[in-house]
C-alpha cells in the first residue's frame, strides 16, 4: 500500500508542477496575458470589441483598458463602453427614428465632438468622419432600413486618428454580422488625418468648391476638407475674413449631414419639420439620398449679424454648396429656401 502511494505521489507531483507551470504562463507570460484579454473581450460590450485592434490602445490591459461597459434603453438600445481612452457607442439606429430633444438617447451619443477641425473623410471607402476629437462610421443595412453607427469620442488630449479609425471599422464590422446587418465596408483607412490649413478663396477645390467666392474680397480665407464621393456622413466648409495676423473670425459656415447625422437634425418650423426654410442669416436645405429613409441636411449659419446682402449670399452659398454635396452623395429632389 505504501508503493502504491509514493508512485501515485511521484505520478501527481510533475502534474502539479506542470499545471502550475501553466498558472503561471497564463498569469505572466505575453501570451497568456492575450489571451487573458480576449477571454474578457468575449463577454465586454457584447462582444462586439475586436481583440488586435483595441489591443493597441489598452496594451491588453483589462483592468484600467475595459473599465466601463453599459447598455442603454432596453433591447433595442446602444452599448456604451471604454476601450483604453475611447468612449465608444455602438448601435443599430432605425431609418425613422428622430432626436426629440428629450432626455440623452444615442444621438446624443454619437453627435460629433465640438472642435475647430472640419470633419474628414474616414478614408478607406467607408462611410466615416474623424474631425480629430471625435469619429465614427455608418454601415447602411440593405433591406433593414436601418445602419449600424460606431462612435468614438477620446478622453484627454487624445486625437481620433488612425488607431481609432482602425478601431471603429473593426467593431463596426462585428457589429454588422451580430445584428445580421449585410452592408458595403470599406478598406485600409488612411495612416494620419491632417488638419484642414486656411488657404484662399481661389483655392476652393474640395467642400468649398463651387461657391460664388470671387467677387467676395470681405473673404480673405476658406478652410475644406475632401469633398470625398459619397463617403463622409458629415462635410463642411468655413469661409472667414483677416482683421490682423491675430484675429481671423469666421464669417459663414456650411455643413451637410447624412444618414443617421441627419436624422439627428430636426429642421425648426410650425407642425411638422419643413424640408428647407430659415431666416436671418441661417437656412437649410434637403434632399433624399439612396439606401436613406431621412432626407439629407444642407445648412449655412452666419457668425455675425446678417444684412439683406450677407443673407443674399448665404443661400447663394448653399444652393452652390447642397448642389455639389448632393450630386456626390447620389441624392436628388433637393429642396431649397426660397
Amino acid at each position: 500500500m505504501t508503493v502504491i502511494r509514493r508512485l501515485a505521489l511521484y505520478a501527481a507531483l510533475p502534474l502539479a508542477l506542470v499545471a502550475a507551470a501553466g498558472y503561471g504562463w497564463y498569469q505572466f507570460g505575453d501570451t497568456g496575458k492575450r489571451w487573458r484579454y480576449e477571454d474578457a473581450l468575449a463577454g465586454y460590450c457584447q462582444g462586439l470589441i475586436p481583440p488586435e485592434e483595441s489591443a493597441v490602445l489598452t496594451d491588453y490591459d483589462t483592468g484600467s483598458g475595459l473599465p466601463l461597459d453599459l447598455h442603454y434603453g432596453g433591447p433595442g438600445g446602444y452599448e456604451y463602453c471604454k476601450v483604453g481612452r475611447q468612449m465608444l457607442t455602438i448601435a443599430r439606429i432605425p431609418a425613422d427614428a428622430r432626436d426629440d430633444d428629450g432626455r440623452r438617447g444615442v444621438f446624443d451619443a454619437v453627435r460629433p465632438a465640438p472642435t475647430g477641425t472640419l470633419p474628414l473623410p474616414l478614408g478607406g471607402g467607408w462611410h466615416g468622419y474623424t474631425n480629430r476629437a471625435s469619429a465614427a462610421v455608418v454601415l447602411t443595412c440593405e433591406g433593414q432600413d436601418a445602419s449600424v453607427v460606431v462612435a468614438a469620442a477620446p478622453s484627454g488630449r487624445d486625437v481620433a486618428g488612425s488607431a481609432t479609425a482602425r478601431l471603429l471599422t473593426a467593431t463596426a464590422e462585428r457589429a454588422a454580422d451580430h445584428w445580421d446587418c449585410e452592408a458595403r465596408t470599406g478598406g485600409v483607412t488612411p495612416e494620419d488625418y491632417p488638419e484642414p490649413r486656411e488657404k484662399s478663396r481661389f483655392e476652393a477645390e474640395g467642400t468649398c468648391a463651387g461657391l460664388p467666392l470671387r467677387d467676395r474680397d470681405d473673404i480673405d480665407w476658406i478652410k475644406e476638407t475632401t469633398a470625398s464621393p459619397g463617403t463622409a456622413p458629415l462635410e463642411s466648409c468655413v469661409l472667414g475674413a483677416a482683421v490682423d495676423a491675430e484675429t481671423r473670425p469666421e464669417l459663414l459656415s456650411l455643413t451637410a449631414s447624412f444618414g443617421p447625422f441627419a436624422q439627428a437634425v430636426v429642421p425648426s418650423g410650425d407642425g411638422e419639420p419643413q424640408p428647407a426654410g430659415g431666416s436671418g442669416g441661417t437656412h437649410w436645405a434637403t434632399a433624399a439620398c439612396p439606401g436613406a429613409t431621412a432626407r439629407a441636411h444642407f445648412r449655412v449659419h452666419t457668425e455675425t449679424p446678417a444684412g439683406e446682402d450677407d443673407d443674399a449670399f448665404a443661400r447663394a452659398a448653399l444652393t452652390a454648396f447642397a448642389e455639389r454635396s448632393a450630386r456626390q452623395h447620389g441624392c436628388t429632389d433637393l429642396r431649397l429656401p426660397r
